[in-house]
């Protein structure tokens, strides 16, 4: 077994330390660093549209090595529950169902099963209660998008598992907690490293063209009840700082309620075979490169029957988010015959990464690359009601 290890992801971050980041998190004491890089951008927010190097050099190191199981290790912020350690799966709806089951009904819960068993902890699939006034009660996942690092590794048909230490345990009970975890996965794997690669290799043959795959999502909620365990905190004082803290203490209280815990779409589109766009589209191949996404150049002038994205309207965001504004477009998908010229792009969606590729290039998608503002400057005029999406999609 090889395991590559990135013990500081973001190491800028990392070194403003200051008593007051995450202030009621329980230590270290004495300070710790801040949540965006050097940059000001919160890196996991960014493996799509890949503006910091520290997401562009995980990339890399993704396409380099290409790992099957991969572990990204964070402390909660948020809803007071019982258990020690939260954690995740991919959370699109497009992640390939082999995977998708194999984390969510065997690895994870043999996992949380041997933790219970050998050191007497609770461990559970990562969720908080409602913020919002009016919303259900219910245990609450995050979100879809690939942003999110485990959410865009699974769309690469990788095994991504999100890990929570509880920030109200203890700094040492979070380390421990990590480490159990993080020690479990790698046993685990490697009694099932053979099962493991037969379930990459098959999500990687598995072909989607022709399927109707999300571009948006929301929440799922449970066909029946789960057993949630509520837990308590007390406040103290840091001793450096003199500011409140919360401390988690034993206790488990089981509440019955619905879990909201994976996504369901609320709009699709279809994957073609194909998709075409000019080579003077600026800046697409760059980010095509950086995902690793496959493409070709047509060698000569070639018809084809396509269909273009009409775009009725655009929705741009009027606060700006991760540095952007993101936006939205309206449209209409509308066939034609087009003729495409020699050294046109053509990204052919039999790849391995065509799930990532779908979710990077349409039109609709809620986290692709016109929704962070990529294609801005390809676009052009074609946002007053008459134009047409940069890429087009094969019919077949």
């Amino acid at each position: 077994m090889v395991i590559l290890l990135a013990p500081i992801y973001n190491a800028d971050g990392n070194e403003r330390v200051s008593l007051y980041n995450r202030p009621r998190q329980n230590g270290p004491y004495a300070g710790m660093g801040q949540r965006p890089n050097a940059q000001g951008l919160d890196l996991n927010r960014d493996h799509m549209k890949v503006k910091s190097p520290e997401a562009r050099s995980f990339i890399r190191m993704m396409k380099e090595y290409d790992p099957y199981v991969l572990m990204d290790l964070h402390t909660t912020n948020g809803s007071q529950h019982a258990y020690h350690l939260t954690y995740s799966p991919p959370l699109n709806p497009n992640t390939e169902a082999g995977i998708d089951s194999f984390l969510r009904e065997e690895l994870l819960p043999a996992v949380t099963d041997q933790i219970r068993s050998t050191h007497g902890w609770e461990y559970y699939f990562y969720g908080n209660f409602p913020f919002r006034s009016g919303s259900e009660p219910g245990w609450y996942t995050f979100d879809h998008r690939p942003r999110f690092n485990n959410n865009y590794i699974g769309l690469r048909n990788r095994m991504a598992i999100l890990s929570e230490a509880y920030a109200y345990a203890t700094f040492r009970d979070r380390v421990m907690g990590t480490k159990y975890f993080v020690e479990e996965i790698l046993e685990f794997s490697f009694k099932n490293t053979e099962r493991i690669i037969a379930l990459v290799d098959e999500a990687d043959r598995t072909s989607i063209v022709g399927d109707e795959l999300a571009v948006a999502a929301e929440p799922k909620r449970s066909d029946n009840k789960v057993s949630i365990l509520m837990g308590r905190t007390i406040n103290k004082k840091n001793p450096f700082s003199g500011e409140l803290i919360r401390e988690r203490i034993d206790f488990a209280e089981v509440q019955e309620m619905y879990e909201y815990g994976s996504f369901t779409a609320t709009e699709t589109s279809r994957v073609p075979s194909s998709y075409f766009f000019s080579q003077d589209t600026y800046g697409l191949t760059d980010y095509l490169d950086i995902h690793g996404v496959k493409y070709t150049e047509l060698a000569a002038t070639q018809t084809r029957m396509v269909e273009g994205f009409r775009i009725d309207s655009t929705k741009v965001a009027e606060t700006p988010f991760q540095q952007i504004n993101e936006r939205k477009l309206y449209g209409t998908w509308i066939q034609e015959e087009r003729e495409f010229e020699a050294g046109t792009i053509e990204i052919k969606m039999g790849q391995p990464l065509s799930r990532l590729a779908f979710y990077l290039l349409d039109p609709r998608s809620d986290d692709g690359l016109l929704n962070w503002a990529g294609l801005d400057r390809a676009l052009n005029g074609a946002l007053d009601g008459t134009g047409t999406y940069p890429i087009y999609r094969s019919v077949d």
